[in-house]
């Protein structure tokens, strides 16, 4: 029973990382990038499943990278019987481009007029690409750790 354990946690393990690998994938390239900030959100959960961000500033922009950071939280998490990965930012531009086009509703944080207006639905697309992948997992086979023993009686 142990091994079986040791192999599922192990197993699901390697699915939750694909699933939040295929979520990034889905996701990081629907963010515009200007300063740095909305991409630098994604970076904790791409650490955690290896998943390479390249984040570019804009030639006259701030480097905001920082910020995207300590706005936001990404993890992927094992517990037993439970694989999860969680990604949120509070980063209010990124929150409010997600579901507008600030060209057409002003966002009053943005100074200009975007190049790539929302709404970006990147939740939505990581939502399917999530889901496809979890369409595939599947337990591992149970009996290739079952031990057959005979017992005579008699």
């Amino acid at each position: 029973m142990q091994a079986y354990l040791r192999e599922l946690r192990a197993h699901f393990a390697d699915k939750i990382a694909m699933a939040a690998f295929a979520w990034l994938a889905a996701t990081v390239d629907e963010i515009p990038q200007w300063s740095g900030a909305s991409a630098a959100t994604f970076t904790h959960l791409a650490n955690e499943v290896g998943y390479p961000i390249s984040i570019t500033q804009a030639p006259l922009a701030p480097n905001r990278e920082g910020l995207g950071r300590r706005s936001s939280k990404g993890e992927v998490r094992i517990t037993e019987g439970r694989a999860t990965f969680t990604y949120s930012t509070t980063l209010a531009h990124l929150i409010f481009n997600e579901f507008n086009n600030a060209n057409v509703v002003r966002d009053p944080n943005v100074f200009s007029r975007l190049l790539k207006p929302g709404p970006y639905q990147f939740q939505a697309k990581g939502k399917a690409a999530f889901l496809r992948v979890a369409a595939t997992v599947r337990l591992p086979n149970p009996f290739h750790f079952l031990k057959v023993t005979k017992i005579k009686v008699g």
